[in-house]
């Protein structure tokens, strides 16, 4: 690119830079000045109000229905009995081979 162009390129750039960051100062700006003056309003509301201190409840009498008991749960079914455990037999062949020989005898 030429020199020219990349001098053009840096200013547009620079100038969006300061528009944006301009239009989001003035948005923070304009919001806080809203803020503001709600909050000054609502102080005014509430320093006006007047309060009848003559005006007051009586007490009330509120009635709640207690909770019900939790019914109860009978079992009758009981579990099988528990018999023995399986017996598993494992078989494991002599280490002389397949001669049938384990050394031992047959008296």
């Amino acid at each position: 690119m030429n020199s020219i162009h990349r001098i053009g390129v840096t200013i547009a750039g620079l100038a969006t830079v300061a528009t944006l960051g301009g239009a989001f100062v003035a948005q923070g700006y304009l919001a806080a000045q809203q803020a503001a003056a709600v909050a000054t309003a609502q102080a005014n509301a509430i320093s006006n109000a007047t309060v009848d201190p003559t005006a007051t409840l009586g007490p009330e009498t509120i009635y709640v229905n207690p909770a019900s008991s939790p019914s109860v749960i009978h079992v009758t079914k009981t579990a099988p009995p528990v018999g023995k455990p399986p017996v598993i037999h494992i078989v494991v062949p002599a280490p002389g081979g397949e001669s049938g020989d384990n050394g031992g005898s047959d008296d």
